[in-house]
């Protein structure tokens, strides 16, 4: 559940991009092959794949967490800066 509260936190933030990426990298460079080595090379079958999945989330958390903590989430605005200023003035 780690991984999930810090992504939708940086989504909630406005920073959508990073997890999305981070996602398709992490999936592509350590679920997939982990699941392959684990669960077909090593012989441990499904309990490879959900060893595989579990490494993935972890590195995925942390990922997530780093970006958090450093704070480049704020950067990112789903609204331009004349809606801010407006939103702003108006409130």
């Amino acid at each position: 559940m780690f991984n999930h509260v810090v992504i939708n936190s940086l989504r909630a933030a406005g920073d959508v991009q990073f997890p999305l990426m981070m996602a398709m990298i992490s999936m592509w460079g350590i679920k997939i092959p982990l699941a392959y080595a684990l669960g077909i090379h090593m012989g441990y079958g499904v309990l490879g794949v959900w060893i595989a999945h579990a490494c993935d989330e972890w590195v995925r958390g942390i990922f997530h967490y780093l970006r958090w903590k450093g704070r480049k989430w704020q950067y990112k605005s789903l609204l331009s800066k004349a809606e801010l200023q407006a939103e702003s003035v108006s409130g």
